[in-house]
């Protein structure tokens, strides 16, 4: 079983942005391994992001604050223990993704995980990393 924290605020913005979503849609909780990218981060960074989703027979179904998210196999060992939070200030905002049980941050950067969506995330498209 993947255990996937909800904070409060990422609950009320998922909960008004899949209101336009069909019935059968849910929230695609994704990683992807590897540095570089908008993260930057070394080798073993690790990238995560959300996007609007119909399941997929192999995905794993996680019900949680009257939501259904649902994790591929390939991305389940990364984000269990993933903690989704919803950010608004004057310096970032949108939904940032971090996993504790992941190893801590080396030097390059983001070992540890790292992940944001912002406001692309509204008109139905998926996020990763930014901030």
């Amino acid at each position: 079983m993947v255990q996937i924290e909800m904070r409060p605020a990422a609950v009320s913005q998922i909960q008004s942005l899949i209101r336009g979503q069909t019935p059968d849609v849910g929230i695609r909780v994704y990683a992807q391994p590897g540095g570089g990218g908008c993260c930057g981060g070394g080798a073993g960074a690790v990238q995560f992001g959300l996007a609007f989703a119909k399941p997929r027979k192999d995905d794993l179904v996680v019900k949680r604050d009257g939501l259904t998210l649902l994790v591929d196999p390939a991305s389940a060992p990364m984000v269990d223990g993933a903690v989704i939070d919803y950010i608004e200030g004057l310096e970032e905002s949108g939904f940032q993704i971090t996993n504790p049980k992941l190893p801590t941050p080396d030097e390059a950067g983001m070992t540890g995980g790292c992940g944001s969506c912002g406001s692309s995330s509204a008109n139905g498209g998926g996020c990763g990393c930014g901030g």
